[in-house]
């Protein structure tokens, strides 16, 4: 696995958009405001925004905090060459996954998520 991305989940989309915009100066290469995303193009490893709502659609219902938000700050994304022959090999030494291997068209990937020890959100990713 290689991370790839630090995805900060974050409660006001636009003033985290402007905060490492406007402020830190770190370019953005991929910005969907409807979606409530951005990509920052740091360098190896990428920083994204995305807001807390729209990070609870994606892990779902049973999976959200009691406010609805997705329980976590930050999620780690590591990319993998094969989602579901990662997954497999992660449930079958006991990790217990939050969503199974799933496409999501509008980030053209496939994903699944889990959680460390901490319940620290991570998600294993391959585009498609």
């Amino acid at each position: 696995m290689k991370l790839l991305q630090i995805r900060l989940l974050v409660n006001d989309f636009k003033k985290s958009t402007e905060f490492y915009r406007d402020l830190l100066g770190i370019p953005i290469s991929w910005y969907e405001e409807e979606m409530e995303y951005a990509l920052f193009n740091n360098g190896e490893t990428k920083i994204e925004l995305l807001s807390q709502n729209a990070m609870a659609e994606v892990i779902g219902k049973e999976n959200r905090s009691l406010d609805g938000e997705s329980q976590s700050n930050f999620l780690l994304q590591f990319e993998v060459e094969n989602v579901d022959k990662t997954y497999n090999y992660l449930r079958e030494n006991g990790i217990e996954f939050v969503t199974e291997p799933h496409d999501r068209k509008e980030w053209r990937s496939r994903i699944a998520h889990f959680r460390d020890p901490d319940k620290n959100l991570i998600e294993i990713y391959k585009m498609l």
